[in-house]
C-alpha cells in the first residue's frame, strides 16, 4: 500500500517503485522523446527568425508562425505528459535524460529512491539535499 504523508506527498516501498516502472518506462521515454523535439523545435524557430532578421524578407513568415504554433502544440503535450507522470506521485528530475524520484523513508527521514530512463530497477537513493551525482546504491539485501 502507498502511504500518504501529512503533506499529501505519497510515500513509496521500493517493491512499490519498482512495480510502477512498467508505466513508467512509456511516460518516461515520451517525456524524453518530446522534450528532445521541443529543443529541436525552438533551434529551427531561431535558426527561421535569424533567417528572416538576415535577409530582410517576409518571406519566412508563414514558416515562422508554424513553428510557432508547433512548439506550443509540443510544450502542451510535454506538460500533458509531466502531469500524468506528477500525478502517479513521482518526481521528474530530469526530462532528457528521465530521471525520477520516487519521496521514501530512510532511517526515519525523508528521501528519494531513484530510477533513471534505461536502467532495469530501482536501485539507488539519495538524500532530499543531495543531487542524482550523489546518489547512492541500496543495499544487496534491500535492492
Amino acid at each position: 500500500m502507498v502511504k500518504q504523508s501529512s503533506t499529501a506527498e505519497i510515500i513509496f516501498s521500493l517493491d512499490q517503485a519498482n512495480a510502477m516502472l512498467p508505466l513508467l518506462r512509456l511516460i518516461v521515454a515520451d517525456i524524453s522523446l518530446a522534450h528532445r523535439e521541443l529543443s529541436e523545435r525552438r533551434h529551427q524557430l531561431h535558426r527561421l527568425v535569424r533567417r528572416r532578421e538576415d535577409s530582410k524578407a517576409q518571406l519566412y513568415n508563414d514558416e515562422v508562425e508554424d513553428t510557432r504554433n508547433d512548439l506550443r502544440n509540443e510544450t502542451r503535450q510535454l506538460d500533458e505528459y509531466i502531469s500524468e507522470l506528477e500525478g502517479l506521485g513521482v518526481v521528474l528530475r530530469s526530462a532528457y535524460d528521465g530521471i525520477v524520484d520516487f519521496p521514501t523513508v530512510i532511517r526515519d527521514e525523508a528521501a528519494f529512491y531513484i530510477w533513471k530512463m534505461g536502467e532495469l530497477d530501482v536501485g539507488f537513493w539519495r538524500w532530499p539535499s543531495e543531487t542524482f551525482s550523489q546518489r547512492r546504491p541500496l543495499p544487496k539485501e534491500r535492492a
